[in-house]
């Protein structure tokens, strides 16, 4: 849980220059989203609670994002990551691939969904889907 904590203040005490969103999402985990860049190398971070008491963080490195053809606001994009779950039952921790869509709704405001499988490796082996919806103000 403190790397989880380190790794957050290290994103936002990023430079100026970095160009940064911060919002929320529902889904899994519901929570706060961030992002750190724009399009191909872009990292993107959702840390959120559950109602079991557990806390639950999402990394993704964004290897690609394309524009929809026809479209100036939309765009998939996809990447690997790593997610953390403490707390509640058991920790849990695993890798996983984020694939999703996201739509500028205005040049400050991003409105995404993401589909995330991920394969846990810790506490024990299973197969997952995460999954969320939410909305990021670009600062």
């Amino acid at each position: 849980m403190r790397r989880l904590l380190t790794a957050l203040a290290l994103l936002v005490a990023a430079p100026a220059s970095a160009q940064l969103a911060v919002g929320g999402q529902i889904g899994d985990p519901t929570g706060l989203s961030l992002k750190l860049g724009r399009g191909q190398g872009a990292v993107i971070v959702a840390v959120g609670w559950d109602l079991d008491e557990s806390v639950s963080a999402e990394g993704h490195y964004l290897l690609s994002s394309r524009r929809l053809q026809g479209s100036r606001t939309a765009s998939l994009f996809y990447g690997p990551g790593v997610f953390v779950r403490t707390g509640g039952r058991t920790d849990d921790l695993g890798v996983s691939l984020g694939i999703g869509l996201e739509a500028l709704l205005t040049p400050e405001i991003e409105l995404y969904g993401l589909v995330s499988p991920r394969l846990q490796l810790v506490e024990e082996t299973d197969v997952e889907v995460g999954a969320g919806l939410g909305l990021r103000l670009r600062l």
